[in-house]
């Protein structure tokens, strides 16, 4: 045990699902963590930290212009990390923190009602969604925004 770190046995095997909800919108908090756990353990990851805000229109829009694009979307994800480049070694233990994920509630209640799902569920294809990008799986071309591709997904 590294006496830099005297913390790390609490890190082992450790998935940490940050959700920031605005406090107006209701969420299926527990569901969104444990489904996004799950995902992540099939991808073979653990000792990870995702943080997910779960935003309106404007904080979406906002953020999404100030990445080049026009109007509001529905998800955004901000990987810490480039499959393209060198991944760095963190102290055994240590979690990696994979990114940040943004969803827009007011696009979820939307999609929601024209699919007939639950506000929750549509959440959770969001959320799905934007794991997929953090993992370093990307969109062919702007066209296929529903369509993943693996192009050279994160190794830890």
């Amino acid at each position: 045990r590294s006496t830099l770190f005297p913390y790390t046995t609490l890190f082992r095997s450790l998935e940490l699902i940050n959700l920031l909800v605005s406090s107006r919108y209701l969420v299926g908090r527990k569901m969104l963590r444990e489904r996004a756990i799950s995902f992540l353990q099939a991808h073979r990851l653990d000792a990870v930290i995702v943080d997910v805000h779960i935003v309106g229109r404007t904080k979406i829009k906002m953020l999404n212009e100030q990445i080049g694009h026009q109007g509001t979307t529905d998800v955004l994800s901000f990987p810490q990390y480039d499959s393209q480049e060198e991944n760095f070694s963190l102290p055994p233990g240590v979690p990696r923190h994979l990114g940040d994920i943004v969803i827009s509630f007011p696009e979820a209640i939307k999609q929601a009602r024209k699919r007939g799902k639950l506000v929750d569920e549509q959440l959770w294809v969001y959320l799905e969604h934007g794991l997929l990008h953090l993992l370093g799986y990307h969109h062919e071309d702007d066209a296929q925004k529903t369509t993943i591709i693996p192009q050279k997904p994160l190794k830890f």
